[in-house]
């Protein structure tokens, strides 16, 4: 949890600072898996996020499920950003750090990936997400589709 401590900082210091740039709010459903594919499992997440700019979101997410168990709880600090290549569709990097909650295997958790948002409208995209994801002594993958809403 120490190595968390400075991006929460971090986080409780910009979001106000974003509030002028506008809020984010993403809701993804998707699949958590151990590696090689092994036992996938159903998972969701929610989050806000703070604009930095039109291409850069900080914020939190918390959900459901991760690669160490359906029923883990993660509450990560989380950043995407959009990559400047195409207009409708632009490819996005995205990292989570946190901690999940579990009853077998709580501890920090940690992903890195990226997928394509897909733009919908001024305000909307849709969301497909793919990253590695590490929680305790388990690591696999993360797919996820949703939907990103621009305030």
């Amino acid at each position: 949890m120490r190595a968390a401590r400075p991006l929460l900082r971090i986080l409780i210091f910009a979001l106000p600072l974003t509030v002028h740039a506008g809020a984010v709010l993403t809701g993804t459903l998707g699949a958590d898996s151990r590696d090689h594919f092994k036992g996938a499992r159903f998972a969701y997440s929610a989050a806000l996020y703070g604009k930095l700019d039109d291409m850069t979101l900080v914020g939190v997410q918390s959900g459901q499920g991760t690669v160490a168990g359906s029923e883990a709880i993660p509450v990560l600090g989380s950043a995407i950003i959009r990559l400047p290549i195409g207009r409708i569709v632009l490819p996005v990097a995205l990292g989570d750090i946190g901690y999940a909650f579990d009853p077998d295997h709580s501890g920090l958790m940690w992903r890195g990936g990226g997928g394509f948002d897909m733009r919908n409208g001024r305000h909307s995209s849709i969301l497909a997400l793919g990253a590695y994801e590490r929680q305790a002594s388990r690591a696999g993958w993360m797919g996820r589709l949703g939907i990103l809403l621009e305030f």
